[in-house]
């Protein structure tokens, strides 16, 4: 196997864990969880009475989406695998560490310019990369 095939192997299997590690339980880096829910809130992208759980099932439903897109995001040499889906009529991305640590989850204001970004690579959809 050549060394480019084993490093996108291994890729594979690390983005692979990650998403498995969020499916299971949505961990955040302590008090991320609330910050976000009130960015969110300020931005409009939730309703003034969102929750955190309101939240963590939304991202749920994003992450059993098997035809959502799989990217990796590349930031400082970290990759950070994100899946994006539609919600209520609109697309949102979920990012996540590699370690399976959720870093944030929103709705681009222009989703296609935003994912066109070089460092973003689609990977795939999400029931093929979990396979």
């Amino acid at each position: 196997m050549a060394q480019n095939e084993w490093h996108t192997l291994a890729l594979k299997q690390r983005i692979q864990a990650a998403i498995r590690a969020i499916r299971s339980q949505i961990l955040w880096k302590p008090g991320k969880d609330i910050q976000h829910v009130r960015t969110r809130i300020h931005y409009g992208h939730l309703p003034p009475s969102a929750t955190v759980a309101m939240y963590e099932a939304m991202i749920v439903t994003l992450l059993n989406d098997n035809q959502a897109d799989v990217y990796s995001y590349t930031w400082e040499q970290e990759i950070y695998p994100t899946i994006v889906s539609t919600y209520e009529n609109q697309r949102w991305l979920v990012m996540v560490g590699i370690d399976g640590v959720m870093e944030t989850a929103f709705p681009p204001t222009e989703p296609d310019e935003y994912l066109a970004d070089s460092r973003f690579q689609l990977l795939g959809k999400l029931q093929e990369i979990m396979k």
